[in-house]
């Protein structure tokens, strides 16, 4: 007699789940950068966290890098954030199965709690101003991109599956 499992196993709940989340990142993403276009004075604009975050890392070691380095390593470092937030995701949600529009809520909720508010990596990292220090506008931003996040993450997961 055998045994037919319909259940993924752990490493292709992983990869759909890193998938996932990457196209969830790039949607979020998009909407980050269309929200600080339009919505924040050039003056007060943060096109790309991770891009910064970069050139501070490399400023902090006494490293010159040139704008298309830390464009690239800003993107490699988001992408590999994305890609294991995902897997993270997949495995939970193969193994669990909770409502996935609702788990994917709590994903971009907790990467958003991860970098936003004043404990957060952003605030902690200089990036940003903790959001006590933002307009209300500002700190508003990155709210409706991690819901898009999550929801996109969920929603490619469940087509991926």
């Amino acid at each position: 007699m055998s045994y037919r499992s319909d259940r993924m196993d752990i490493g292709e709940a992983a990869l759909k789940g890193a998938v996932a989340s990457l196209i969830g990142g790039v949607v979020m993403k998009l909407l980050w950068q269309a929200e600080q276009t339009t919505l924040v004075p050039e003056e007060r604009r943060v096109t790309s966290p991770s891009t910064t975050l970069m050139e501070n890392l490399a400023e902090k070691r006494g490293l010159q890098i040139s704008e298309t380095q830390a464009k690239a390593a800003g993107a490699a470092f988001y992408g590999g954030n994305m890609a294991l937030f995902g897997a993270i995701y997949g495995i939970v949600q193969s193994r669990l199965h909770p409502p996935s529009a609702l788990h994917g809520l709590l994903l971009g909720g907790l990467v958003y709690a991860a970098n936003y508010p004043s404990f957060g990596v952003l605030p902690k990292a200089g990036i940003i101003p903790p959001p006590e220090e933002q307009t209300l506008t500002e700190a508003l931003i990155p709210v409706a991109p991690h819901i898009a996040f999550g929801l996109t993450t969920a929603a490619v997961f469940e087509a991926l599956s």
